[in-house]
């Protein structure tokens, strides 16, 4: 290995260790800001899809595609910011406390939603929107039965 590259291997591994130490030191905010960051993703995605279903814009299978792959990708994020050290967090927050006692049957919630996620990514691209209907309203029934049992109303 030549000198020059040496020095930018080690540049390279310089400049990453604070982002590597950073990675062990979250805070129950961090989680907190995580969580809420990933839920505004989803909800961004899953509100574009609305107005087609709906009829209000027109449908586009491509575009609606995207964004329910998109959601389904998403849909597995949330978790990680579901942790105990997340309940210390100083942030509004709207998780009612319940979250924290009833972790398998909160895990259960979603395990539905991130089927009903795959299951609407699955189906999607089709050039009728009718028929992506049922499984659009999965997706958002199963957000709806968590945010009735897990978050507070706001």
């Amino acid at each position: 290995m030549n000198p020059t590259m040496k020095k930018l291997m080690m540049s390279a591994i310089l400049l990453s260790l604070p982002i590597l130490g950073n990675a062990q030191d979250k805070t129950a905010d961090d989680y907190v800001e995580y969580r809420q960051g990933v839920f505004n993703a989803i909800g961004w995605h899953f509100k574009k899809m609305g107005p087609m279903i709906q009829g209000r814009i027109p449908y586009d299978a491509v575009e609606f595609k995207r964004h329910a792959e998109a959601v389904a990708v998403l849909s597995h994020m949330p978790a990680e910011g579901f942790v105990k050290e997340a309940k210390d967090s100083t942030l509004p927050t709207r998780v009612k406390p319940d979250v924290w006692f009833q972790t398998e049957r909160f895990n259960t919630y979603m395990d539905d939603m991130i089927k009903a996620a795959a299951e609407l990514a699955e189906q999607a691209g089709v050039e009728d929107k009718d028929e992506l209907r049922p499984a659009y309203g999965n997706v958002a029934k199963q957000c709806k039965a968590c945010h009735d049992r897990y978050r507070e109303r706001g």
